[in-house]
């Protein structure tokens, strides 16, 4: 599964899908209440369309090259490729960003981009060195990257004029926890509501097809940190939901094994994480 060939549908993808069901919903509407309007809805229907098409359409090859380039990289650095995702991207971070977990504990993987290791959760860990040989991984700490994302997913370019999608919803205050001169240090940011739950969701969705996590792990912890971010629980359920029902369609069954690799860096002292527990009462805005 970890060596799956890139593949990129033109016309299945979430944006379709999303002005299918729209399109279906209103012409069934027409048809029931001014049928009249059918015709005309047919013509818009095509237009939204070509809007949803057009920026996935021109510019494609490029973005299949650059991707495919990304994975074999991948491959030839860790011995695995992750799980690909088109964007668009939207939102960055340039610092590591920790998260404790202790549904995780014993867990153990690392990759470009996020290392399990018995609990505690590093997004963007920074430049990292592979020895395969030796089986063995580095981190630069001091030397961190930019991690993107594009929030709740789907997000839909539209005639490169808006981005649709599901909303991340206002801005408020949240406490992270970073790393900085290897230390770890409370932070906040001003990001949008459903942030801090899309970034962690979509760095494990990313190594999803070879990181120890079953999908439903990944589904559970982005519904308690919606919940833990204050969304109204029935959201955070409609968003949980659209995620265990649609997303990672791609990988299904038990999780993967820890990582073969073994990282030689000193991480930040799990104990300064505090906990995100799953029975945990999750705190209202």
């Amino acid at each position: 599964m970890a060596n799956r060939p890139l593949a990129r549908s033109l016309v299945r993808h979430f944006g379709n899908l999303l002005v299918s069901a729209i399109g279906v919903l209103l012409l069934s509407l027409a048809a029931w209440l001014r049928p009249a309007l059918i015709v005309p809805l047919l013509w818009g229907g095509a237009l939204v369309y070509l809007g949803v098409l057009l920026p996935r359409w021109i510019g494609r090859r490029e973005r299949l090259r650059r991707a495919e380039a990304a994975r074999q990289a991948d491959l030839g650095k860790w011995g695995f490729a992750c799980r690909d995702h088109a964007g668009p991207w939207l939102n960055y971070i340039d610092h590591p960003l920790l998260q404790r977990c202790e549904q995780f504990a014993g867990r153990y993987f690392y990759g470009e981009w996020l290392i399990i290791h018995d609990g505690l959760l590093i997004i963007n860990p920074g430049h990292s060195s592979v020895d395969l040989h030796l089986g063995e991984v580095r981190y630069d700490f001091a030397r961190p990257r930019t991690y993107a994302w594009d929030g709740c997913t789907p997000k839909v370019p539209f005639y490169w004029l808006a981005i649709l999608g599901i909303p991340d919803w206002w801005e408020k205050r949240h406490p992270i926890l970073r790393l900085q001169q290897g230390l770890v240090r409370e932070s906040e940011v001003f990001w949008p509501l459903a942030h801090p739950a899309s970034l962690v969701h979509d760095a494990l969705y990313q190594y999803l097809n070879v990181a120890p996590l079953a999908k439903h792990e990944a589904d559970r912890l982005f519904f308690h940190m919606l919940r833990r971010a204050g969304m109204a629980w029935s959201l955070a359920f409609a968003y949980y939901l659209a995620v265990r029902l649609f997303g990672a369609l791609d990988v299904r069954g038990p999780a993967p094994a820890n990582s073969a690799l073994r990282c030689v860096t000193p991480l930040p002292a799990s104990a300064e994480a505090p906990a995100l527990n799953f029975a945990a009462p999750a705190r209202s805005a």
